[in-house]
């Protein structure tokens, strides 16, 4: 259905250069000579199964402002392949999985069946994508015997190569060797030899389902795509692109760029890839932080969206006729919107933004395949839960309401609970990445929840003094150098990485006193590297809630009682 670029642009080279005059050919930026050609390169990243889009009113235009869908993304790259004019590179650079209802219950086989659909090249693969830790439900407590089940089931029906560098087995330490993987490739691009190789943070067993890559390794990935880049150049590659779902941003964190924003310099595992690979890659495609990069300042340009399908990442690489890039070649463009229509109110779906190119039109293949997957969720998606007052953001990189609202919860899902008494929990605390999604004002059903919530993660009640939750906030604070989301509590971080906490009367915390405190299954086993810390105190503080059922299920239970949600407080963190 889909091809890389339009056929024939050697041939129509050959014809203008006999025509006489200098020969141009259309590229989508103007005419360039006809010994040049321009290579685009299209990307998405952190897809999160958001079959029908993400709410991002800040920036989408009003209430109700949503951008992407799988249908649309498919519709927009079609679109941005025609006005290339020319040879065209898709890619997704990972985290598909874990999102909607019907993605879960599918356990990632629609990413697959979507790809396809919409005529990827490459891509590469996420720290979710091991969170489904086998096939089928998962048994609390139980040990899963095949951990990769259901991410080995969805490759073997993908179409495209999946590159990935640096995940290798425990016991060996060879590289994994799953349907259609590889540590990178070289594709033939309209004549263009261009290779991509593909890593994934070496995190991934702590910003995932753990048992979902039991028996792997993570290695380093500047020293693994250093090898495979020189592998893929020996090959032939005249266009090296790394595909590198890892952590590293910016300044401003994952927030949109403003007006005259230059880029930044960035931090983590993607600066050391950009300092670490320059002279061997051309184009870094980057997911994991659903940052906003758009070239940033360092040796190697570096392309990011914000996820879930809201952008498509967009480049430019000019080369000569040997298919070898020009000194100054890479252009990193605005990130282009997915936008279901134009709005005047919206900062991206309006002419005024430098990336919009219209309204995303709805491939009808696709649209087919998503409204297939949520008829096997349907009769759920018509339970409604409760009612929300306001719309209820999700936000990156700062405190965020959503994240708020699950801390609440789980504070509150714990009345009744404890012999020690019938009441919530004194505190709660919870990863924010465990909130994924933003919910509409209106009536929201089961599906709503869960696309907010999707994590099968029990709620855990620990016992600790007022001591041992100051070492635990020093340590979010030092170390693990993010906070989570709190209920009950107000945290204060001074200059010098002091930490002031107080319960919401602004009292200090009783170093001595015995406190409730719940938190998340997925954070007691050692997400964001939590074990260090909890693995410290004695077992019999530790009880897991409602029989191990997911928080989510908690969550529906208040809201039900409730019947409405309103909009939670903010500024419980200060000075972080």
């Amino acid at each position: 259905m889909r091809g890389n670029a339009l056929p024939g642009v050697g041939g129509l080279l050959v014809a203008l250069a006999c025509a006489g005059g200098p020969a141009m050919v259309p590229t989508g930026t103007g005419p360039v000579p006809a010994e040049e050609r321009v290579l685009t390169i299209l990307a998405t990243n952190d897809l999160h199964g958001a079959l029908d889009g993400v709410l991002m009113s800040e920036v989408a235009g009003g209430r109700d402002g949503t951008l992407g869908g799988f249908d649309r993304v498919a519709g927009l790259l079609e679109r941005l392949r025609a006005d290339a004019g020319g040879p065209v590179l898709v890619a997704d650079v990972g985290d598909c999985f874990q999102g909607d209802l019907a993605m879960n219950r599918m356990e990632g086989m629609p990413c697959a069946e979507f790809f396809n659909a919409a005529g990827y090249d490459v891509r590469t693969i996420g720290n979710h994508e091991f969170d489904y830790a086998g096939c089928g439900p998962e048994k609390a407590g139980e040990p899963v015997a095949d951990p990769t089940c259901a991410l080995r089931a969805v490759l073997a029906r993908s179409r495209q190569p999946i590159v990935v560098a640096n995940v290798r087995r425990e016991g060996d330490g060879q590289r994994v060797e799953w349907p259609g993987t590889r540590p990178g490739v070289v594709l033939d691009i309209d004549g263009i030899r261009v290779g991509v190789a593909g890593v994934v943070t070496r995190s991934t067993p702590y910003v995932s389902n753990r048992e979902g890559s039991r028996g792997l390794v993570f290695t380093d990935p500047v020293q693994e795509a250093r090898e495979v880049v020189a592998d893929l150049r020996r090959q032939g590659a005249s266009v090296v692109v790394l595909l590198a779902h890892v952590n590293g941003q910016c300044g401003r964190g994952s927030a949109m760029p403003g007006p005259g924003d230059r880029g930044c310099r960035l931090n983590g595992e993607l600066r050391a890839l950009q300092e670490g690979l320059q002279g061997q890659v051309d184009l870094i495609l980057a997911g994991h932080a659903h940052a906003w990069l758009t070239g940033e300042k360092g040796p190697i340009p570096v392309l990011e969206t914000p996820g879930q399908g809201s952008f498509v990442a967009r480049a430019r690489i000019r080369v000569d006729a040997r298919g070898k890039v020009l000194p100054g070649g890479v252009e990193a463009l605005p990130l282009v919107p997915v936008c279901p229509a134009e709005r005047p109110d919206s900062r991206v779906c309006q002419p005024g933004w430098a990336g919009y190119v219209g309204p995303a039109p709805a491939d009808p293949e696709v649209s087919a395949l998503v409204a297939r997957w949520n008829e096997t969720v349907a009769e759920e998606c018509r339970d409604v839960i409760a009612v929300a007052t306001a719309d209820l953001l999700q936000r990156r990189g700062t405190e965020s309401p959503m994240a708020n609202l699950a801390a609440d919860l789980m504070r509150e899902a714990a009345a009744g609970t404890s012999d020690e008494g019938s009441g919530p929990a004194d505190f709660a605390f919870v990863n924010a990445g465990g909130t994924r999604d933003s919910l509409r004002q209106g009536p929201l059903t089961r599906c709503d929840i869960f696309r907010v919530w999707p994590f099968e993660d029990p709620i855990v009640e620990i016992r600790m003094t007022g001591e041992e939750i100051q070492q635990l906030a020093e340590k979010w604070v030092r170390e693990v150098r993010k906070l989570p989301a709190v209920s009950g509590l107000r945290v204060s971080v001074y200059p010098g990485g002091r930490v002031v906490l107080r319960d919401p009367s602004g009292r200090p915390l009783d170093p001595s006193r015995w406190y409730r405190v719940v938190t998340s299954a997925y954070l007691v086993r050692g997400g964001d590297r939590m074990d260090g810390f909890f693995g410290k105190l004695p077992p019999d503080r530790f009880r897991v809630l409602g029989e191990g059922e997911p928080f989510r299920e908690a969550a529906i239970r208040v809201l039900r009682r409730l019947g409405r949600i309103d909009p939670p407080s903010t500024g419980r963190i200060e000075g972080f």
